[in-house]
């Protein structure tokens, strides 16, 4: 939706102007570790920015050729669409500029779907804007073939209508592209379509039961489980950036034409403009970003195809918050590709990888940090990464006694500094400790304890000295009057 994402960007930037903030350079997130091969990428993120790279873009299409183990990047707006085409090698980290001879009309938001029967990359639709400032839906279709650089129009006797913003994935068993939903300038859509390759034809597909129409839901396609996953979305925006986010979760077999409404216990917050990818390597879904609660988003999120359970694996060191980035996951390389989008207050340029699952991140609390002999102290923990669930909360406090769960309470018998150690551990055997030292009180906190002990010891010490002179100044006085008296 052009004009509700240029509104949406458009009133970030206003609303850092008024607020006299000043416009993000990267210095608040990690710098970039260039030198590093894919095969040295540790688990978590990791910036891994280097020139040349593409201009900063939100809205772009990118996808990764599993043949050629490239991604391939198209179009996107820099302030205006672009149709640029880029490859890039998460091997070496390296991005290039490819030079086809024809490339697709400029556009944003379009699809952009690698189909790995034909080894070729499908797009379709998106948006466009012409000098007179009047936005235009697309409906044509193409196809880049990675190994020769070059863009061939496609010509199907049918298409879906004109439309922008859809949800798509492909699908590997069945060698067809599905596409659902999207936004036509005017009207949410509700409908699906699947594209074959080898027929040049796109074919309309209806259910019994479907998802509401919406525009920038996320899909993926589930090789585990043979299965599409569509995630959020909106049926409403207008130019103040008001969107009516959809907080549903679908599943769809293709075999069965069915879609399955999924009630997870948690879900993300809802949102458009994310990027949700398949980690086939742990059988997991990776969502970050996106824009929800009026809010540029930064969070990651992992969904379990098997198990259908969601969890927060945002980390400290990740990316700013951002929307309408691209991505896709590197199954040679088991890594997680980023791109670019739209931050807090500018477009980005930036490239990242994610490897799952993250690091076990956190912090202990402590109710009271110089507590004394007889008090309890609540201890609490906040962790963030890892993956699957965390199974192992324990703590050791240092004076024999140990404690479990991410939030206990425990009171110390006797005055001293003590080595608390707190271990947490996921299901899939990732752990992290952390320690802390706690210094603990008799009648009042520990050092002031020490240093009323020191300054009695002190005080003790001087009267020692004293009576020790004047004793043994005592004697020299009766020896110096019997001297006289003599």
């Amino acid at each position: 939706m052009p004009g509700a994402l240029q509104g949406l960007l458009l009133e970030l930037i206003v609303f850092a102007l008024l607020s006299g903030a000043l416009f993000e350079v990267g210095s608040s997130q990690p710098g970039p570790s260039t030198a590093l091969l894919a095969s040295d990428v540790p688990m978590g993120w990791t910036n891994v920015t280097r020139f040349p790279t593409p201009p900063a873009l939100a809205g772009a299409m990118m996808a990764y050729d599993s043949r050629s183990s490239v991604f391939v990047l198209f179009g996107g707006s820099d302030g205006e669409p672009t149709n640029g085409t880029w490859a890039f090698d998460s091997a070496t980290g390296a991005w290039a500029q490819l030079h086809p001879e024809v490339s697709p009309m400029a556009r944003v938001d379009a699809m952009l779907v690698y189909d790995t029967s034909a080894d070729a990359f499908v797009l379709f639709g998106g948006w466009t804007e012409t000098p007179d400032g009047i936005y235009h839906r697309l409906a044509d279709t193409w196809v880049f073939f990675t190994t020769n650089s070059t863009w061939v129009r496609r010509d199907p006797l049918s298409s879906p209508s004109p439309r922008s913003d859809v949800a798509a994935a492909y699908d590997e068993a069945n060698g067809v592209t599905v596409l659902f939903g999207g936004f036509n300038g005017t009207n949410y859509l509700g409908d699906m379509w699947y594209y074959s390759y080898t027929n040049d034809s796109w074919i309309p597909r209806s259910g019994s039961r479907m998802p509401s129409a919406r525009a920038d839901g996320r899909m993926v396609y589930d090789v585990q489980h043979e299965t599409f996953f569509l995630f959020s979305g909106n049926d409403h925006s207008d130019l103040l950036a008001n969107f009516h986010h959809l907080g549903d979760m679908w599943r769809y077999s293709w075999i069965n034409n069915a879609w399955t409404q999924i009630f997870p216990d948690v879900l993300p917050v809802p949102r458009t403009y994310a990027v949700f990818a398949a980690d086939s390597a742990h059988g997991e879904l990776l969502l970050t970003g996106g824009y929800g609660n009026r809010s540029v988003l930064g969070d990651t999120w992992a969904f379990n195809t098997t198990n259908l359970v969601w969890r927060n694996i945002t980390t400290m060191d990740g990316p700013t918050p951002r929307m309408a980035a691209v991505g896709d996951y590197d199954p040679r390389h088991d890594l997680l590709v980023l791109l670019g989008g739209g931050g807090r207050y500018e477009i980005r340029a930036d490239t990242w990888f994610f490897r799952y699952p993250p690091p076990i991140q956190g912090s202990i609390f402590v109710s009271s940090p110089e507590p004394v002999t007889g008090e309890p102290v609540q201890f609490h923990s906040e962790s963030q990464g890892g993956s699957g669930s965390y199974v192992r909360f324990s703590w050791d406090f240092g004076d024999g006694q140990t404690g479990s769960g991410s939030s206990t309470v425990h009171t110390f018998g006797t005055p001293g500094i003590y080595r608390v150690v707190f271990v947490v551990q996921d299901s899939r055997g990732n752990q992290m400790v952390m320690t802390v030292n706690l210094p603990v009180g008799f009648l009042m906190p520990f050092w002031l304890d020490v240093s009323l002990f020191v300054a009695a010891g002190s005080m003790i010490c001087v009267v020692v000295v004293l009576l020790v002179r004047r004793h043994e100044s005592r004697p020299k006085s009766d020896a110096a009057t019997t001297a006289q008296r003599s």
